[in-house]
């Protein structure tokens, strides 16, 4: 943590010597206005006090305390004609009234991607995060709007980081990765994405004999041909090789066929469908399964606001508890009120059934984990920002459930650096 904020602190100074640009209105998650040619570093100083109802997400440790709560967030963009860079560190620590003492969660991502000539463009990313109790995963932190890696359709990002699993919201959970590919042109209509990398994950749990740790490698590779202005489909093959730190490890196959439609100038629609063959080693026995994997997103993105519903069913996914099948879906919605001020709110849920449990003791037969953050943002000047931030969680198990983790907080934020 103190790295983290020597890091930042340095980058406040830095970037509050250069001029700053003209006053803007209050950040959002992503800019209704599209992604602009630029550079942009900027450092987001931000303090609050709020109420959360069970903080742990815990059976037992389900007292409601008020908090106080501290977060730094830093920010580098760059977009030319034929690159693309986004760096983002964010830092907080919450501090409760009693019982729970303080709470941490660290995260870090960096993409690059670059057009070699007209007919190549190489990307790659890095991601690291430190998560106590799930708080990530009811976190809007806003990133410039940027365009998406090649082969990605060119739909919002995602309001909410990706969600921790049933399991891992109940301790600490560190995960670190990294992946680099490519996109070739073959023909004014025609291209190959392949990508690859390594994801690790390591969760300590709350409970003795409950912790977990794994490796797990993806690949892929798609073919896609643009049909119209409007509609490009294609084919790819997704794998997955992960190992569990112990006898567990399970392999996954899954060729899909993909399309992307644009519906009207503000309406996009991408999805993919087909079917994964997995190989699952618990130690003792392999057994085989094969079933849908299939995802579909619809987004609308218009002059001052932006909506996406997005969907998915993952015949295996790696799980601290152990590879299980997964069905998710969501929505985010964020609209610029007026010059000032801007609202966003994310919901999302995941199903996971039928694992394949790792954990000694413990068997796990279904699980659901629901989450929601919704935030109210205004700007009060050329760099002061307030605002409101709520969020919800409930997870539902075998046997007793956790009490609901419902949460609201005051904020002020204070920018360092470009204000956009």
């Amino acid at each position: 943590m103190s790295a983290l904020v020597s890091i930042t602190a340095a980058l406040a100074q830095a970037t509050t010597a250069s001029p700053a640009p003209a006053p803007a209105p209050a950040p959002v998650a992503a800019s209704t206005e599209g992604p602009k040619v630029g550079t942009t570093t900027y450092l987001d100083v931000e303090a609050g006090a709020g109420y959360s109802s069970n903080p742990l997400l815990s059976l037992t440790s389900n007292t409601g305390r008020a908090f106080g709560r501290i977060v730094l967030h830093a920010v580098h963009a760059r977009v030319s004609a034929r690159t693309t860079t986004v760096i983002s560190a964010y830092a907080s620590n919450d501090t409760y009234t009693g019982r729970y003492g303080s709470q941490q969660a660290l995260s870090f991502d960096a993409r690059h991607d670059a057009s070699v000539n007209e007919h190549l463009r190489l990307f790659g990313d890095v991601e690291a995060s430190y998560d106590e109790g799930g708080q990530l995963d009811t976190r809007i932190v806003s990133n410039p709007d940027v365009p998406p890696p090649p082969g990605n359709p060119a739909t919002p990002p995602a309001l909410l980081a990706p969600s921790s699993d049933f399991l891992s919201v109940t301790g600490h959970y560190y995960r670190l990765g990294a992946h680099a590919g490519g996109n070739i042109a073959l023909s004014p209509q025609d291209s190959l994405t392949f990508s690859s990398g390594v994801d690790r994950s390591i969760f300590h749990s709350r409970q003795i004999g409950q912790n977990t740790s794994f490796w797990s490698i993806p690949a892929s590779i798609a073919y896609e041909r643009q049909l119209s202005p409007r509609a490009t489909v294609g084919v790819r093959t997704v794998f997955q090789n992960t190992n569990y730190d112990g006898p567990a490890s399970f392999r996954v196959i899954t060729p899909q066929v993909t399309a992307q439609l644009q519906l009207s100038e503000t309406t996009s629609f991408g999805g993919a469908v087909g079917a994964s063959f997995a190989s699952i080693d618990n130690g003792i026995r392999t057994r085989h399964t094969t079933g849908l994997s299939a995802n579909a997103s619809l987004c609308n993105k218009g002059e001052r606001s932006q909506f996406c519903a997005r969907a998915a069913v993952d015949q295996q996914t790696a799980t601290t508890a152990g590879p299980a099948k997964s069905i998710s879906a969501g929505i985010d919605y964020s609209r610029r009120l007026d010059v000032d001020s801007t609202i966003q709110f994310s919901l999302d849920g995941t199903r996971y059934s039928s694992p394949t449990s790792i954990v000694p003791g413990a068997t796990f037969s279904s699980s659901n984990y629901y989450r929601a953050a919704a935030s109210y943002t205004r700007s009060f000047g050329h760099r002061l920002f307030g605002g409101v931030d709520l969020s919800a969680r409930k997870l539902t198990q075998k046997g007793p459930d956790p009490r609901a983790d419902l949460s609201a907080s005051l904020f002020v934020r204070y920018r360092f650096g470009d204000v956009r």
